[in-house]
């Protein structure tokens, strides 16, 4: 494991080279001065202390207009560590973040049931307003880059879908992404303040391309000849109506209930618990949204089907660990509800 950069502090300037090594530190705090760093880096976190002599590891952070570029090692495995809506409504950003696993590995769980587990040369999406739970393998080196996540909302509406989804970067378009963001994670520090912010739009807007590519095989992924398929999207058309139920979609397809939910379970789901994901899904995205800034919380949950003010809340921080207008403060808007 490289340890050999220079100790620095850690600091908000896009120019500084804001690293920081345990190579420096007394063995028996480098566990917990690690942990600080890590928090300061990436949100609040709770990580569980481990029993360990020393615990090598480096961070080198940069970060610039809401985004941020963090480059993390340990040596040691076992870490694991939890955001719940304790951490959650700590924060005061909302952010995507792309994680990318260069040597180790790490298993993330997503809103309690959603594993995603990465190895070298793969990469994956998760979302600071989701709770989420890391676990890391042994020699972890990772390269963690950050967006507010009002701007890839905006970029590409509904990329919350691709949470959870591992990606390649061997190949394609996936390594042309990872490319590009090492070689900008080795060199944010020669550039100046425009420069940064020319860089990071393009960054961004490659990322954006890498995970359109993904979501069109992911939406494609029910062959043409399921039959799971056109209902899936025919709910997507309706999720505005508030009349629409298993048993409508049922008739709307020619099936029994029975079999409605037949086809469900084979996607390990059911037919209400898919309606409702969606539409909360879709409140999430126009919370986030500054084209909804003039509509208030509750009517945001109308527009998709919830009439019942706390049984939409509570639905809403179940799903996400964080009430509806917790989510909107942090994404930057302050609408009335």
């Amino acid at each position: 494991m490289d340890t050999t950069i220079n100790a620095g502090v850690l600091n908000d300037h896009w120019r500084d080279l804001d690293s920081w090594t345990t190579r420096n530190v007394d063995p028996a705090r480098q566990f917990d001065v690690w942990r600080d760093f890590v928090v300061d880096a990436h949100l609040h976190w709770d990580i569980r202390a481990i029993p360990c002599d020393r615990f090598p590891a480096f961070i080198r952070q940069g970060r610039f207009g809401g985004y941020r570029l963090v480059h993390l090692t340990a040596a040691r495995g076992g870490v694991i560590g939890r955001r719940t809506s304790l951490q959650i409504q700590q924060d005061h950003e909302a952010l995507y973040n792309l994680i990318y696993v260069a040597e180790g590995s790490q298993t993330l769980t997503l809103g309690g049931d959603r594993e995603m587990h990465l190895g070298p040369g793969t990469f994956g999406l998760w979302d600071s307003t989701e709770p989420m739970k890391f676990n890391t393998g042994e020699g972890l080196r990772q390269v963690t880059f950050s967006v507010p996540r009002r701007r890839l909302d905006e970029a590409l509406p509904g990329c919350e879908d691709l949470c959870g989804h591992v990606m390649d970067a061997h190949t394609g378009i996936g390594k042309l992404f990872i490319d590009c963001m090492l070689a900008l994670e080795s060199s944010f520090g020669d550039l100046s303040a425009p420069q940064a912010s020319e860089v990071l739009e393009a960054t961004t807007e490659l990322l954006v391309a890498t995970l359109r590519a993904k979501r069109q095989p992911a939406l494609a992924s029910r062959r043409p000849g399921d039959p799971l398929r056109p209902i899936l999207e025919a709910i997507d058309r309706q999720l505005d109506d508030p009349g629409l139920t298993p048993q409508r979609v049922a008739q709307a397809h020619g099936l029994s209930e029975r079999q409605l939910y037949r086809l469900f379970a084979e996607a390990q789901t059911k037919p209400a618990a898919w309606i409702r994901r969606r539409r909360l899904e879709r409140c999430r995205h126009d919370l986030l949204s500054p084209s909804s800034r003039h509509r208030g919380v509750l009517d945001i949950a109308a527009r998709w089907g919830f009439f019942d003010a706390s049984a939409f809340c509570r639905a809403f921080r179940q799903a996400y660990g964080v009430s509806p207008s917790r989510l909107r403060a942090q994404a930057g808007h302050r609408a009335e509800t």
